[in-house]
């Protein structure tokens, strides 16, 4: 699940502010692993959006970057297209205080933004202007506990929705925002229970080839048989298949032809799974992004090429795998160090754009290989 998984039955302040948990990591245990030494160095630029907020998602789009940060309730956009964040217009200001996923899309002649917003449980469409400004189209309510791992496809767009009170579980919202003024909620489907009475929740989604994968996080006995990867189908919003039982704490999930990618906080563990038959998805396998001389508490995963990029939370750095072979992966020596807390990554042609869940945090811009 997120990061406060282990925490969500404490009350919403930390839940709509960083939505992250607040996790303990022996990092004396990690640092026992072996692994390959780390070469570290910090090839990136930084911008601050806020001193007060909490950046929480990123996503470009032509020249620009988009940022949501958190209890300011603001979008900045940046234009990257020199390779430097510079601020292109006035933040924009939603109608909540915690907006979080964002998903960006041209629909007919319009540049179309799609925003969660936790607090208000809702869904919010937004114009994205020529020059990166943003005006307002519509929304739509009726959202409990939208998570940020949303993903869009077509003119759909999936949001986890976290299960209420911790007595159920929860599910994957389906949002037609085919009419950008008029988003609508077409359908609501709740995850299965790996085990009678194991309440699961999804933490982040991915899609692939008509498919939607769930990463599902579970706080009930025995924890390590009630985290899941579950399949729904885009078209008719049902399973697929059964649940497979993962370790606990799942993060988030990226897919790379038929292969799914997932990470896991408390194991320090980056899992592969063979896609390729959405009924029957099936671990590849297991890696430990623990090494020699530290350890990781991994968050986001994004892929480029051969390479996954795991941000692991405590450590405040940038893992890297190569995944060529996803049944053999290969935690590599070369670390991007000084990402602090990064909390979600995304590509932007050739730049790896990373946000830091503290107050006040950082957009990393970085340029992978030039270490």
């Amino acid at each position: 699940m997120s990061r406060f998984a282990h925490s969500r039955f404490g009350g919403t302040a930390v839940l709509r502010r960083r939505i992250t948990l607040l996790a303990v990591v022996s990092l004396a245990v990690l640092s026992g692993c072996g692994g390959p030494v780390k070469n570290t160095s910090q090839p990136f630029t930084t911008v601050t959006p806020s001193s007060t907020g909490t950046p929480n998602s990123v996503v470009s789009f032509n020249d620009f970057e988009f940022v949501s940060v958190q209890s300011t309730g603001q979008i900045f956009t940046y234009n990257i297209s020199s390779g430097v964040q510079v601020a292109a217009v006035a933040p924009y200001s939603t109608p909540c205080s915690d907006p979080s996923g964002m998903a960006v899309t041209s629909i007919g002649s319009s540049n179309i933004m799609a925003v969660v917003c936790f607090d208000t449980g809702s869904l919010i469409t937004l114009t994205v202007h020529a020059d990166g400004s943003l005006t307002p189209l519509g929304s739509v309510s009726g959202l409990a506990a939208p998570y940020p791992g949303i993903v869009l496809d077509g003119t759909n767009l999936f949001i986890p929705i976290f299960g209420q009170s911790g007595s159920s579980n929860g599910g994957v919202a389906k949002v037609s925002i085919a009419s950008p003024a008029n988003p609508v909620i077409t359908a609501t489907t709740t995850l299965a229970s790996p085990l009678p009475g194991a309440i699961v929740n999804p933490g982040y989604l991915t899609v692939a080839a008509g498919n939607i994968y769930v990463a599902a996080g579970s706080e009930s006995d025995p924890q390590s048989a009630t985290s899941t990867v579950q399949v729904l189908n885009e078209a008719g919003m049902t399973l697929v298949g059964s649940p497979l039982v993962v370790p606990h704490s799942p993060q988030q999930i990226a897919v790379q032809g038929s292969v799914a990618y997932v990470t896991f906080y408390d194991a320090a563990q980056l899992e592969s799974i063979d896609i390729s038959a959405p009924a029957g998805i099936q671990p590849l396998q297991v890696l430990s992004l623990a090494t020699a001389n530290s350890g990781c508490s991994p968050e986001p995963v994004a892929l480029n090429g051969n390479t996954a990029y795991v941000g692991c939370s405590l450590q405040g750095d940038i893992e890297q795998v190569d995944v060529t072979d996803p049944a053999n992966m290969q935690l590599s020596s070369n670390t991007i160090a000084g990402i602090v807390s990064p909390q979600r990554l995304a590509f932007a042609g050739n730049y790896l754009l990373a946000t830091s869940s503290v107050s006040g945090g950082k957009v990393y811009l970085i340029v992978p290989g030039t270490h």
